[in-house]
């Protein structure tokens, strides 16, 4: 699961407004008629999913019910028994999402649900319109997908079908992207490969950041969602629906991560600051971890770096002469200065253990 903002959703400040509890009308022949409220099934973690929870709720639409991971509070209206007999003293990170939910009388069940071909037919039965994903990994099963009405949405922080996958706020940063995109699409059987229904690009910077870029997506995705609820108010609604070039679909996996975490110092300056960037997530956990790299068989993370102007000659990963106060740390051109930094998970100063000539390698001997 992508790790933005977990701790996040503990602090969310909610602004709840209270749906009516109004049925979609249906024609002799059960089919929808023109109506402006749709039966809407959310299944959100983190903060922007608390976000896309309160959307929902200041919309014309009807929240049939929320699938989240964590425990029910014991003041939820069950809709899993099995949680029931959950660890009470535990509070999972998107506890407050369930909580907030069924203090309105919303059905709430555990995000594992849309694994569960028989969950369908609760959808069913509640004449499900649309699902909308928003940060759940689970993947979710055909009969659930197919049986919406109108059409089950994934919000995904990357553009398609370049960026398919997981952890692709890094990887565009990694990749060195001028641009970036969040995109809204069609769920399929086969992930992120749907249609695309909106699409929204920004610009990525020199000082961007994991965490940086990954609250952009929130924010950008979050209008997204906005305009996928006022579009099915409308009466007659229009969705978008623009096939993906899957010939150009690239997919990263869960563990797939540049150098199996450690830095190459072989590498150019340009990309060994891209890649300390894209793990940094700071004050959160990274998906990707802390940037590491080997000192007389000892880690270190390397938490943050600067490119110098000064072209290096040394063997790449050689540490230099202090700049500026820093430790200098010679690379395939230029120096790249470090100063914060740990030894075996404890927070050091660089100049504080690392003397000229040292030498910094990529992986373990």
């Amino acid at each position: 699961m992508s790790i933005l903002a977990r701790e996040f959703s503990e602090r969310t400040e909610w602004l709840l407004i209270f749906s009516a509890n109004l049925k979609t009308t249906f024609s002799q022949n059960n089919k929808m008629t023109a109506t402006h409220q749709k039966n809407v099934l959310l299944v959100v973690e983190e903060a922007a999913g608390a976000h896309a929870l309160r959307l929902l709720l200041e919309s014309n639409h009807i929240l049939a019910g929320v699938l989240t991971s964590g425990n029910l509070p014991d003041t939820a209206k069950y809709q899993d028994e099995s949680l029931k007999d959950a660890d009470a003293n535990t509070k999972p990170p998107n506890s407050n999402i369930a909580a907030k939910a069924s203090s309105l009388g919303i059905p709430v069940f555990d995000a594992k649900k849309v694994q569960d071909p028989d969950f369908a037919k609760w959808m069913g039965a509640h004449q499900i319109d649309v699902l909308l994903n928003v940060h759940s990994l689970y993947r979710i099963c055909p009969e659930v997908v197919h049986a919406v009405r109108i059409g089950g949405f994934n919000l995904h922080p990357g553009p398609l079908p370049g960026y398919s996958g997981l952890n692709v706020p890094s990887w565009a940063i990694y990749n060195e992207e001028p641009t970036h995109a969040v995109t809204l699409h069609y769920i399929t059987d086969k992930i992120d490969t749907g249609h695309i229904v909106y699409e929204t690009q920004f610009p990525l910077t020199a000082k961007d950041t994991g965490l940086t870029v990954s609250l952009k997506c929130v924010q950008k995705g979050l209008q997204l969602i906005e305009r996928l609820l006022k579009e099915l108010s409308r009466v007659p609604f229009y969705m978008p629906s623009q096939p993906q070039e899957l010939g150009e679909r690239r997919f990263y996996k869960r563990f797939q991560i540049p150098g199996n975490g450690f830095i190459q110092w072989t590498d150019p300056a340009h990309k060994i600051d891209a890649f300390i960037r894209a793990c940094n997530y700071s004050p959160f956990p990274s998906p990707w971890g802390e940037p590491k790299t080997r000192w007389r068989e000892r880690n270190i993370s390397i938490l943050k770096a600067e490119i110098s102007n000064k072209v290096c000659d040394d063997a790449p990963g050689t540490v230099g002469p202090m700049v500026d106060g820093k430790t200098a740390i010679a690379t395939a051109d230029y120096w790249v200065l470090i100063d914060k930094c740990k030894v075996d998970g404890e927070p050091f100063v660089a100049a504080s253990f690392l003397a000229p000539g040292d030498k910094l390698i990529a992986e373990k001997n």
